[in-house]
């Protein structure tokens, strides 16, 4: 399946999260079967919580409200802009979903996400379909603000407990019977949600015909000037401009086209997100704009750590390493 469509249905819930309260949705501690279910992020993130939430995840621990600390992580972000290289479509995603963690996966997105078309993916990151081709490389300017990060107690299952239910269906598996671990997942599920951070991204995705990628990719690693930065990151050397895109906020995205534009040196103008750079007036204003409650960053973790025998642990967790891995061979 193509990479590109593999991760669309997990920016379109992203997009979408503003729409809902996001904290309401996505709980501490609740089982999530990453296996069975295609999309599962956006659907935690995005949909009606008393429809959507007993559905696609499972209640499985008492009371892991009380073993939950909610931390200010908002920091002075002026001129933070970060400049990031793409040589290929999976380093895009992966950068993109920088703060998503799934245990026993290293690319999360392929693992939780569901085939969309071309143009849907290219919607999101702001680019027209044809952008989107082969041998494409890719530069995103990209200004991130976290502002919450809900997290579990660094000795969350040392102190919690799981509900009696599902502790008892741990203690009657036997080891070497795979249909009884495949049989909890699929009914209290293979992971869960250890942590999440609320706030939002602002970014534009810049694509480059490979001799002017690698042309900004040595400059920069030749300590490039601001003047060759700009130029370079202008549509002299961009195959196609992206737009400025944001996680959350729609009202974001109509800021910039009257505040971010810059006059090329042939005398056009365009929006880029580096107008940023050195513009602490500009950086309050958007910071005014951008949502704080899109998820920008989650980790799930194997529920196995909940189980207190080393061996049943272990070998609950090679099962369902097995299950990961063949799943994302198939994606």
């Amino acid at each position: 399946m193509d990479a590109l469509a593999v991760a669309a249905v997990l920016l379109l819930a992203l997009k979408a999260a503003v729409c809902v309260d996001a904290a309401a949705n996505v709980d501490i501690g609740r089982g999530v079967d990453v296996l069975q279910r295609f999309g599962i992020i956006g659907d935690v993130l995005y949909g009606d919580v008393s429809n959507t939430k007993e559905s696609v995840t499972h209640d499985i621990i008492d009371g892991a409200d009380r073993f939950t600390e909610v931390l200010n992580v908002t920091k002075n972000h002026t001129n933070l802009l970060n400049i990031t290289f793409c040589p290929d479509l999976d380093c895009l995603f992966d950068v993109y979903f920088d703060g998503f963690q799934v245990d026993l996966t290293d690319k999360p997105w392929k693992l939780l996400t569901t085939s969309r078309s071309r143009h849907m993916v290219s919607e999101r990151f702001g680019v027209p379909d044809i952008a989107m081709g082969f041998g494409q490389k890719f530069v995103i300017v990209s200004y991130r603000r976290p502002v919450k990060r809900i997290k579990t107690f660094d000795n969350f299952t040392q102190v919690a407990e799981l509900k009696s239910t599902i502790s008892d269906k741990f203690k009657c598996m036997s080891i070497g019977i795979e249909s009884m671990v495949t049989d909890f997942i699929t009914e209290h599920g293979s992971h869960y949600i250890d942590e999440y951070t609320l706030g939002d991204t602002v970014f534009q995705v810049l694509v480059y015909l490979p001799v002017f990628y690698n042309k900004f990719y040595k400059c920069v690693l030749n300590n490039c000037s601001e003047a060759d930065t700009v130029l370079l990151l202008s549509p002299l050397y961009t195959e196609y401009q992206g737009h400025v895109m944001s996680v959350g906020s729609n009202a974001v995205e109509k800021w910039v086209d009257t505040n971010l534009q810059v006059e090329s040196k042939v005398g056009q103008s365009y929006i880029s997100l580096y107008a940023l750079k050195n513009r602490p007036e500009l950086c309050n204003e958007i910071v005014a704009l951008m949502d704080e409650q899109s998820v920008v960053g989650l980790h799930l973790k194997v529920v196995s750590t909940f189980l207190a025998e080393p061996v049943k642990r272990k070998w609950f967790t090679e099962v369902l390493d097995n299950h990961v891995k063949l799943r994302e061979v198939n994606l």
